[in-house]
């Protein structure tokens, strides 16, 4: 008798039924989402998925993964809404901004030569960073801009100067300024004796 319960048990929980974590792996990739629950309930497995704006309750076969039955429900907007607000800016991909010295450090890697200037403009969607190299002796630079969101170099724009007749760097930066949003990447400018008075 007691021979006959477990043959009776083995027999019962067949070892070809799929394990909850394969039941959450097949879910993840034919639906996405997450994940909130998956329970047994007789010969099938209860699984509740939630995205973005809606709720899944799926019913799948335990031993073949087949779905039975699948009922969703769109998420009031409130609850989608809060949901939103809970995510940090890590959960929700947003990176931070990178620093000054790195938009430095990528301007150098970029063109090479010695730092000069750098300015930000935080009016400017994605935030970006100016950077003026001394490339070549005293009368060749460069304006590199750098997506500051990205960490990419956007556009070099070149120029010829003597840097020593620079009265006001300042003054200066926002002339390139002007200049870059003109012309298209890698553009010439010669300023020709420009400061000289």
């Amino acid at each position: 008798m007691v021979l006959l319960i477990i043959v009776a048990a083995v027999l019962q929980a067949k070892p070809d039924d799929i394990g909850e974590d394969e039941v959450r792996a097949m879910v993840m990739e034919r639906y996405g989402g997450e994940v909130e629950a998956v329970e047994i309930k007789d010969h099938h497995y209860i699984v509740r998925v939630s995205d973005e704006n809606f709720e899944y309750e799926i019913t799948m076969e335990r031993e073949d993964g087949s779905i039975t039955d699948m009922k969703s429900r769109e998420l009031p907007r409130e609850e989608v809404a809060e949901e939103q607000a809970e995510e940090s800016p890590e959960d929700s991909g947003e990176k931070a901004l990178m620093t000054e010295e790195e938009a430095k450090a990528l301007a150098a890697a970029e063109v090479g030569g010695q730092f000069i200037h750098v300015t930000t403009s935080e009016g400017a969607r994605p935030v970006e960073y100016q950077v003026i190299q001394l490339v070549e002796d005293d009368d060749e630079g460069a304006l590199v801009t750098i997506d500051a969101q990205s960490a990419s170099v956007d556009k070099v724009l070149w120029f010829s100067i003597d840097f020593e007749d620079i009265p006001d760097i300042e003054a200066f930066a926002q002339e390139l300024q002007e200049y870059n949003r003109q012309y298209q990447d890698d553009y010439y400018i010669e300023f020709d004796d420009y400061y000289d008075d």
